[in-house]
């Protein structure tokens, strides 16, 4: 066998994409690759020394683990990584002993981020659920007036009671398409890799397609800064939807959206703020209405959009919330990765 130069295998390791990491008996952090570090979002120095156990967001399968390198078997399987900011992200990886003449002496460990599709699988079933409950409450509208109808048929408000389930009967067309719709996107888009997108870009066109579809809206913008974040192709649906959600839920006769890009240098990040003159949303609601969370039964995060477009923007380790707008209504801020090195344009 030839001989063949140490640091080839350390070059190798540390420039291969797939995050690695090496740990010693002890199961404490010797090396890891800068695919590991970003992964992990730590810096050398402050994960080297550093006990395995501390990116460790599930003790069942740490342990599992560290009970197979033990035994000096490999391992392999699904597992949770808890990232130097707390985020939890998701991970399919390998790991075995490292045995030389015979002895163990540390191990080594190979994984794949799967963060992407596992939040898009999630929000595939969410969406479902959503879709499920929202159909079967509106049904129970619908027969409801169809009753009310049926007893009162020579009654001069039946034509309006007509009218309101024809309203319902729409809206729950319109919402059984959208959810589908959102589902086809989060399926096709699971394994779609984030890159340089312009968010500018992306506004222009998704501002024109609103424009096309609330014709009774005003959108309000400037030229917007040259600006590209980490995303990927579900970002101008993500868009489509806080839009959407800006008109559809506005109670003015003349719905107003203002729509602008702040840049933070300093915090590495863009941020599009939608503004409209709407209702506002009350503080209690602000994460009701992304389907963070769920009251009970009656009082649930009803804005499939919304939970879309939150569960597409965490893939891109970003933010969405709302806040009160300037003057009234209420502004929701998507806040972006910025990509200092531009790209052509998408």
């Amino acid at each position: 066998m030839v001989d063949t130069d140490p640091e080839l295998y350390r070059e190798a390791f540390r420039s291969t994409d797939i995050p690695m990491l090496i740990a010693d008996t002890n199961f404490v952090f010797q090396d890891v690759n800068d695919a590991g570090l970003a992964f992990l979002g730590y810096e050398y120095d402050d994960i080297i020394g550093e006990s395995v156990g501390v990116i460790a967001a599930n003790e069942e399968v740490y342990y599992e683990i560290v009970e197979h390198m033990i035994a000096g078997e490999t391992w392999s399987g699904e597992f949770r990584a808890r990232r130097n900011d707390s985020q939890v992200v998701y991970g399919s990886g390998f790991a075995t002993p490292i045995v030389v003449d015979g002895d163990v002496e540390g191990f080594v460990a190979f994984f794949l981020d799967t963060t992407k599709q596992r939040r898009y699988q999630n929000a595939a079933e969410v969406l479902n659920r959503l879709l499920r409950h929202d159909l079967r409450n509106e049904l129970n509208v619908v027969y409801g007036y169809t009753q009310q109808v049926a007893t009162r048929i020579d009654d001069e408000t039946a034509l309006k009671e007509l009218e309101l389930v024809q309203n319902k009967v729409l809206g729950l067309v319109q919402k059984s398409q959208r959810a589908r719709d959102l589902r086809k996107l989060l399926e096709r888009s699971h394994d779609a890799s984030n890159r340089p997108i312009r968010i500018d870009v992306v506004l222009k066109n998704r501002i024109v397609d609103a424009m096309v579809e609330f014709p009774d809206a005003e959108f309000i913008f400037e030229e917007f800064p040259e600006v590209q974040v980490v995303a990927d192709d579900l970002l101008g649906n993500a868009i489509e939807c806080v839009l959407e959600n800006a008109v559809t839920h506005n109670d003015k006769d003349e719905p107003t959206v203002e729509i602008e890009i702040e840049r933070e240098p300093d915090e590495g990040r863009a941020i599009v703020r939608i503004s409209d003159n709407g209702p506002g949303v009350p503080v209690e609601q602000r994460d009701l209405i992304f389907g963070r969370e769920e009251f009970d039964q009656l009082h649930h995060g009803t804005g499939i959009s919304l939970f879309f477009a939150d569960n597409v923007i965490s893939t891109y380790n970003g933010d969405i919330w709302v806040e009160d707008a300037d003057d009234e209504g209420a502004c929701f801020c998507i806040a972006l990765q910025e990509q200092l090195e531009k790209d052509e344009d998408e």
